[in-house]
Order: structure tokens, then sequence, then C-alpha cells
């Protein structure tokens, strides 16, 4: 394809769901990112990715609540196209050159870095039930948060894990670190955790050609997505470079 829209498959879906409203479904099977212009006038949208060859099943199991969605988008979908203004340096290059001066404001760091609220944040995924998170608690090299399922069926949440390093270090604002998938029955609370290691505080040093432990202090943040952040707190890398 040559964007990241659907063609004249955008425009159908707007008169349909102008016809029926909430009642539309769209099943978007994508390799990628996606433009969704009509998102604010569909009930859902379901979005694969590139299924198997059983995907029709799995996807009509999920529209008829046989089974509850617990998958999780591993891009950004975007606003608009070239929403972070990516030059034609960058992308495709010039005389067979790319520039990379997005430096590591690549996905959602640049969303992150750039304070701009995505149509769907990386890391974002829609349940049946809903779920709290609550009681962060940093140990040393031990992360952990309680998760509840606060709806009335049973469903998975994939609890996520992202640090900010210290402003000194220019790093993006947010990096995802860990992640943890758990099955919660309805009222269930379970304590999801997260092992930290130098690595966790790192960046690679240029002059070295090695990983180095940023010194500071560094916040953790845990939740649902990386635009839907629940409980947070504090450690420093000392922590985790010297125990």
């Amino acid at each position: 394809r040559g964007d990241l829209t659907l063609g004249d498959t955008d425009s159908l879906i707007v008169d349909v769901a102008a016809a029926a409203g909430n009642k539309v479904v769209v099943v978007a099977v994508t390799p990628g990112a996606l433009l969704t212009p009509w998102r604010d006038q569909v009930g859902a949208v379901v979005t694969p990715l590139m299924p198997g060859q059983e995907y029709g099943d799995a996807i009509a199991e999920v529209l008829f609540g046989v089974v509850n969605p617990g998958g999780k988008l591993p891009l950004t979908f975007p606003n608009a196209a070239n929403e972070m203004e990516i030059t034609k340096e960058q992308w495709p290059g010039v005389n067979g050159a790319a520039f990379y001066s997005e430096k590591l404001e690549v996905g959602y760091r640049w969303y992150a870095a750039h304070d701009v609220q995505p149509a769907y944040p990386f890391g974002h995924g829609l349940s049946y039930t809903s779920f709290e998170y609550a009681d962060l608690q940093v140990s040393g090299r031990t992360v952990t948060v309680k998760v509840s399922n606060t709806g009335d069926r049973a469903g998975q949440e994939v609890a996520q894990l992202y640090v900010k390093f210290p402003a000194e270090a220019g790093e993006p604002p947010l990096q995802l670190k860990g992640f943890s998938k758990v099955d919660l029955k309805s009222g269930e609370t379970q304590t999801v955790t997260f092992t930290l290691d130098d690595r966790t505080f790192s960046i690679w040093d240029v002059t070295t050609h090695a990983w180095a432990v940023v010194p500071g202090t560094f916040e953790l943040l845990v939740g649902s997505s990386s635009g839907d952040i629940r409980v947070t707190a504090n450690t420093t890398s000392a922590v985790v470079a010297y125990v």
C-alpha cells in the first residue's frame, strides 16, 4: 500500500456508520499502523494485524463475546499521515543516504517527547472487563504492582513498565522496560512483578562502545499502555548498579 489509509473503504465506513451508528464494528487487517478518521463514528475497531487462516473464527468469538480480547498494540496509530513530520532526508533519503535526525524519538517515544496524544497509543488494547492498578512498590531490583479485575467477567491484562531517565541523560521521556500478562477472574487481584537490572538504567556509550549505567533518580511508570499510566514511583540507578 502507498499510504496508511484504507482508500475508498474509508468513505464506505463513514457512509455505513452514518446509517447504523455505533452498531458498526470495523475489523482492520493491516500489517502496521493505520489511519482511522472514522474511529469516533463507529462502535469499535478490532485490529488482528496479520492473522493466520483461522482468524475468522477468532474474530467471531471476540465479536460475540465468547472470548474476552486481551491483546495490545505493538505500535502507535497516528492521528494523521506523517504526524511525526519525517523529512525526505530522513526517508527515503537523498542521494542514497538516509539521515536519522530523529535520533531516539521513534514510535511512542516521539509522542511522549512531544506531548502528542495519538489516535491509539503503543500498548493500547480494550477488554470486556476493567482493571485497576495500585500499590506500586520498589525494593532493590524488584518492582511490584497490584492489578485488579474490577469488571464482571474474567479477562487478561498486560501490565507495562516504563522508565523515565534523568533529564541530563538526553533520553526520550518514556521507555518500555518490561511487561507481564495476567489472567484475572472477576474481582481477583494479583501482584505483578518486574525485575530490574543494569540495562534498565543504561544508555549506549559511543566512546567506550558499551552499555553504561546513568547515575541519578529514575521515574518508574506502570500502566495499561504508553498513553494510560496508572501508578508511578521513583528509584535510583545506584540501587541496581551496586546491589
